[in-house]
């Protein structure tokens, strides 16, 4: 298999995962939301413990800008997946051609296991139905868990 799809780089490269995985394989974490006001997202690394800030979803994978940095237990991120079921979670919740609009929302989740495969979930659209039902839930629990970790580095 080709190393390349270990990274974030290539991950939109990496086969897709054709069955579903033990939570605990997995080894990275993308998740993205952006409209109009946000465009936020982080990459975990969790098998070597490092939080990537501001990454950005291109043609191949994801562009890392910034360091990585290293932090504690990020494993613990693992625990608020299988919190909020996501691998129960639809691969497209898109209910809109998004030729048909111009302003939206639109977000992303890919996991990535150890043999190298990668989950994913995303949607994107002007109307409700474009997220499940525990969507809000878990953005608002990944994004403080990203930030506590990053803010216990700083302290």
């Amino acid at each position: 298999m080709d190393e390349a799809i270990f990274t974030f780089a290539f991950i939109k490269k990496a086969p897709e995962a054709t069955e579903k995985q033990n939570i605990d394989k997995v080894i990275k974490v993308y998740f993205n939301e952006n409209d109009s006001s946000i465009d936020q997202g982080f990459a975990i690394d969790v098998a070597n413990n490092e939080i990537y800030s501001n990454p950005s979803w291109t043609t191949l994978g994801v562009d890392i800008f910034d360091e990585p940095v290293p932090v504690n237990n990020v494993q613990d991120v693992l625990q608020i997946l299988e919190k909020y079921n996501v691998q129960d979670w639809k691969k497209d919740y898109t209910v809109e051609n998004p030729d048909d609009y111009e302003d939206g929302f639109c977000w992303r989740l890919l996991l990535q296991f150890e043999d190298g495969t990668v989950e994913k979930h995303g949607g994107s659209g002007t109307e409700d139905g474009i997220t499940p039902e525990n969507f809000d839930g878990f953005a608002a629990e990944l994004e403080a868990f990203v930030e506590g970790k990053l803010k216990d580095i700083e302290d």
